[in-house]
């Protein structure tokens, strides 16, 4: 007889060390920081974090977390001084810094610091958000709702809990954000200021090294970094421009290693993610795809070779597009390597399989059954019947709000401008108002290149929508042929008063008569009255699908039974993972990169978005690198297996006493689907090594302020 002890003892050690290793791997999640105590405080610990969780929940003020902040409208930055000094990526920094570039001072090339307070730069419409407390107040919303009795009372119970805080807290704007079908409620307390200053970038090509050909690429040794200041009044507290303002005093910021990282060191990101929908079915991925991704690939292809072309022939037009250059080609680029790569990750089939199971789940039970049965068969009736509308709402999105720049001004202040000969005189402040923002405007583009992306966009429009979705001015003018359209464009452009900056301000300024019969607002009702009708159908039909959409969702939330995060909705999150090689098609591309490797892509000068700036192949030469080197060399870049999405760049990398050892900036090729799910072996998180980025500062900023205040705050407990 075989002794089964042992046996069972070894079964038992199996399982054990199983169950670790599923504690201790890198899975998705972009936790909510309330919740962290209550789904992650265990695994954290066990993967390395030193510091207690409380520290990044938010549930006290003075946590990691207040000092990291949402960043403009899409990205994340740090606190990282006492003084109020920001860091965030150079790419979340373009429109910052295109304020300040001229003809005769291009700071994206030649880079920009501050040599005192007196230096930084104001930077208009830029805002940033502190979240000073962080509480799950689910119990409280609950109890609530149990004692109400209005036929409204969700909306009555969150508009007493809403003004309950706003007393309690009379400082701070008051955010409350409900959870899986209302049964989560997280308070946020916050701060926005509006006074942000530049205070330090480096050029552009240490800053971007690899530019649009290393975009969402890894290896990577770009130094996507720029640091701001926020301002406040001399209490503090949130206030408008003013030189009287001063650096906001702050005890809690993030403090920063030197000491580097190995391979399997556990690392943390806080953020801002923007948007995912990790539960989409089949149905809304190829809908994505086709209504979506395609749409938009084809119009900004097209305006990024005229872009692209323009820019080769004028130093001029590249200072004035390069910023939207960079914007649109990384959605463009982003679009594309997510279509590919839900085809060769079988995206498709795998949400399939789920669907297929939880369907299974549902029929076993009479209850679930009825409220779920045709869910799916009615979803995918609702996208397929909405396909054709939305597709031709994207084309008419990508198109007139994004790429031909006189319709979109026409359509932001077209209306305000029918009256504007009758108000002209009694309404100065209105009149005043439309001519900064029409200067403004104007300088922002270029109007010969402007006509040339119409031309382009309406033939584009005109091969790949049906009549039906098509202006009615392609019927009134004979649009039917490249040449007509051509000619029509050349027409508008020659006669229109929107088409001539400096006429338009002559005529703001003595309005005569009406722009009704103008041909550029002409053109535009014609788009808008299409656009609006698309939009009315599209959203009429969209309302059907998320009806079935958010009915799944909440099922799928039960029939998971696990661990719980919600969508990315710029909230403030957690993802943790460790530093590790990206394995991929069979081969290990190492975790970092180095400053050796950045020399030898900068060998390659075929590609011209490998140009080496001349001060950093002399740091190279000379391998002076201070205490910031290792081995003989510069740590660059890195990446982990984390779990982030748009919104996070600019997000810290923490290890595990919470402290910066890096910035994160992008995403790898591997993962585009990353909106959708989360594949542990390929989606990786890249980030500046902070040692490279300290170098960068003290050998390009001409002097040790910037250096100084951040070793200066490191002695600080």
């Amino acid at each position: 007889m075989i002794n089964t002890k042992p046996l069972l003892k070894w079964l038992v050690l199996v399982v054990y060390l199983f169950s670790v290793s599923l504690q201790l791997r890198a899975d998705d999640g972009m936790w909510l920081l309330a919740l962290l105590k209550r789904y992650n405080a265990q695994e954290l610990k066990a993967m390395g974090l030193k510091i207690p969780v409380e520290q990044l929940t938010g549930e006290n003020e003075g946590a990691l977390s207040e000092a990291v902040i949402a960043f403009d409208k899409g990205c994340t930055g740090s606190i990282i001084s006492n003084n109020g000094l920001i860091l965030t990526n150079y790419h979340c920094s373009y429109s910052a810094i295109q304020q300040y570039v001229g003809p005769t001072n291009d700071i994206f090339q030649t880079g920009f610091w501050a040599k005192s307070s007196q230096e930084e730069l104001p930077v208009s419409g830029l805002t940033i958000t502190i979240n000073k407390k962080i509480l799950d107040i689910t119990d409280e919303v609950k109890s609530q709702m149990s004692n109400a009795t209005s036929t409204n009372k969700f909306q009555d119970v969150m508009t007493t809990v809403t003004e309950k805080y706003k007393k309690q807290y009379p400082q701070y704007k008051i955010q409350i954000k409900p959870y899986k079908n209302n049964s989560i409620f997280i308070l946020y307390l916050q701060l926005q200021y509006s006074d942000v200053r530049l205070v330090g970038v480096a050029p552009k090509n240490v800053t971007k090294f690899g530019g649009e050909t290393d975009n969402w690429m890894w290896p990577r040794q770009s130094a996507d970094f720029a640091f701001f200041r926020v301002y406040g009044n001399k209490n503090s507290a949130p206030a408008s421009y003013s030189p009287a303002n001063v650096p906001l005093a702050v005890k809690t910021y993030l403090h920063i290693s030197k000491e580097g990282y190995k391979k399997g060191d556990f690392a943390m990101s806080m953020g801002y993610p923007q948007q995912s929908d990790r539960n989409a079915t089949s149905f809304q991925i190829e809908d994505k795809t086709r209504s979506f991704n395609n749409p938009m690939i084809a119009v900004r292809k097209i305006r990024q070779s005229i872009l692209e072309d323009e820019m080769s022939k004028s130093p001029a037009i590249k200072q004035l597009y390069a910023e939207k250059y960079a914007t649109s080609a990384n959605y463009y680029k982003n679009a594309v390597g997510m279509n590919y790569w839900i085809d060769k990750l079988n995206i498709i089939s795998k949400k399939q399989a789920f669907q297929n199971q939880w369907t299974n789940w549902v029929m076993q039970d009479d209850s679930k059954k009825a409220s779920y049965a045709t869910t799916l068969q009615d979803l995918k009736a609702a996208l397929d019947a909405n396909s054709s509308t939305k597709r031709a709402q994207t084309y008419y999105s990508e198109s007139f709000s994004n790429a031909c720049e006189v319709i979109q001004f026409i359509g932001a202040f077209g209306t305000s401008l029918k009256n504007y000969a009758t108000d002209f005189k009694s309404k100065p402040s209105v009149s005043k108002n439309i001519l900064t923002n029409t200067s403004h405007y104007y300088k922002g583009f270029n109007i010969s290149v402007d006509k040339r992306v119409t031309k382009e966009v309406l033939k584009l429009l005109k091969d790949s929508l049906p009549a039906e979705f098509l202006p009615d001015i392609f019927v009134t003018k004979n649009l039917q042929s490249p040449q007509a359209i051509d000619q029509y464009v050349d027409e508008v452009f020659n006669t229109s008063v929107f088409c001539d900056g400096d006429k338009l301000q002559s005529w703001l300024k003595s309005p005569t008569g009406t722009l009704e019969n103008d041909p550029g607002m002409q053109l535009y009702n014609s788009i808008h009255e299409k656009d609006w009708q698309i939009f009315k159908t599209c959203q009429a039909n969209a309302d059907k699908s998320r009806r079935f959409i958010y009915s799944y969702y909440n099922s799928v939330s039960e029939f998971k039974n696990n661990d719980y995060y919600p969508d990315a909705d710029r909230t403030e999150r957690l993802s943790f993972g460790t530093i590790s090689d990206l394995q991929v098609d069979g081969k290990t591309i190492l975790y970092q990169t180095t400053l050796n490797s950045l020399i030898a892509k900068a060998d390659n000068t075929s590609i011209k978005d490998y140009q080496l700036n001349s001060k950093l192949k002399d740091i190279w030469q000379s391998k002076d690198y201070g205490t910031f080197g290792s081995n003989n060399d510069m740590p660059v870049c890195f990446i982990t297996n984390g779990d982030v999405t748009g919104g996070n760049s600019g997000s810290p990398m923490m290890n595990g006493e919470g402290k910066l050892i890096g910035l994160v900036f992008d995403c790898n090729w591997e993962s585009m689907t990353r909106e959708f799910n989360y594949e542990k072996d390929l989606h990786k998180v890249i980030c500046v090594d902070i040692r490279y980025l300290l170098l960068i500062t003290q050998k390009f900023s001409g002097s040790d302020r910037i250096i100084n205040e951040i070793e200066k705050a490191n002695q600080k407990s």
